[in-house]
């Protein structure tokens, strides 16, 4: 896919350097285009190093009807900036080709950053939502130090990543659970597990960039700032039930990628004082996917680990967790085998359907975890 990168004058054009590498990084072929001023901030030269950069760049050619890019992203974007497109005003480079793209039909992400006081100022805000109305797609700043920062890089690629996806979930409501829950014996100390979080976390993001409306509901929330990107942060398996219940009763699938704790435990007051000996009671915690299920009547995609089990052994537990919970979906590991929060992974992916066994980082499992549910359920 491939990212023409419009770079304006703000402060934050430094940061185009770091933004640059990332697409590329992600796959994306990254041609830019700067204003002047953002070349008395960036410089050519840099630009050239991390990027195409077109020093005459031809509108029509870069985001015409068959224009080279994909995506036009305008990041930093600048109140005068902002105004010029959202009025029409192709008198820079940097406005024309974003005015082109818009009516060429192509995908225009923008990243505003500029003083807090301008950002808030009623004709900017007028013009972002003008931008909107275009069909552009806006990535909110930081709002810190009486400024409005450029979005963090990791913010504006998957912004970039939502506007080239296939977008099967677009208009989907999805709930995904992720990381351990933390069961306290005292005001200080409890029973966790290692997970990390990082697998439901890529589920949660992967289907945010397909389209879909997420609420992520996590003991390890990311605190990523997208439009149509909600955390819910638990702490118990019982704060973790009470919010799936809430949430799931409008949703189109529940992702169970949570690794909550099987047992809970009674919890004192005030510090145990250190002893020789202490013994706790544990009782079964409830089971936030048979819960789920009373309430809910769509689709689930559960996680089963195991440990020290045979491939054919895994297979058979995960079938019969599918037909015991009522699963569209299973994903089943061995976690001796990689371990628990680790940043890679080997799964089996389990339908009625089909069964594939997929390694690899956390990222490119999630896709390949969403793209067997594509082609199961969605098509």
């Amino acid at each position: 896919m491939k990212v023409l990168l419009c770079v304006t004058g703000s402060l934050a054009a430094i940061e185009s350097i770091k933004l640059s590498r990332e697409l590329a990084r992600r796959g994306f072929s990254v041609k830019s285009v700067a204003s002047d001023d953002a070349l008395e901030i960036v410089g050519k030269r840099a630009l050239s190093f991390v990027s195409d950069f077109q020093e005459r760049p031809n509108h029509v050619e870069l985001a015409g009807l068959k224009g080279w890019c994909d995506v036009v992203l305008v990041a930093p974007a600048t109140a005068t900036t902002i105004s010029r497109i959202a009025n029409g005003m192709g008198d820079t480079p940097v406005s024309l080709i974003a005015l082109t793209a818009v009516g060429s039909g192509k995908r225009v992400v923008v990243a505003p950053a500029m003083h807090l006081g301008m950002f808030r100022n009623p004709a900017v805000q007028e013009n972002i939502e003008k931008l909107r109305g275009m069909g552009v797609d806006i990535v909110w700043p930081k709002i810190e130090e009486e400024k409005a920062k450029l979005a963090s890089v990791e913010e504006i690629c998957l912004y970039v990543e939502r506007a080239v996806s296939s977008g099967e979930f677009s208009g989907k409501k999805v709930v995904v659970t992720s990381g351990p829950t933390y069961e306290f014996i005292d005001p200080i100390r409890f029973i966790s597990n290692k997970s990390s979080g990082r697998m439901g976390l890529e589920l949660a993001l992967e289907l945010w960039r397909r389209g879909a409306e997420v609420v992520h509901v996590t003991s390890k929330p990311s605190n990523l700032k997208l439009e149509g990107f909600r955390e819910v942060r638990v702490v118990s398996v019982r704060d973790m039930l009470e919010s799936c219940l809430q949430e799931v009763r409008e949703c189109d699938l529940f992702v169970s990628a949570a690794a909550p704790s099987d047992f809970v435990v009674g919890r004192e007051g005030k510090k145990i004082k250190t002893c020789r000996e202490l013994t706790l009671k544990l009782e079964e915690a409830p089971k936030i996917i048979k819960e789920v299920r009373k309430v809910y009547d769509g689709h689930i995609i559960g996680f089963k680990a195991e440990t020290g089990v045979r491939e054919e052994e895994l297979e058979r537990i995960a079938r019969e967790k599918m037909l015991d919970d009522e699963l569209e979906m299973v994903v089943a590991n061995d976690v001796l085998e990689r371990g628990m929060g680790t940043e890679d992974t080997r799964v089996l992916i389990l339908t009625p359907e089909e069964k594939e066994w997929v390694e690899g980082s956390k990222r490119e499992v999630a896709k390949r975890i969403v793209d067997s549910y594509v082609r199961v359920y969605l098509r």
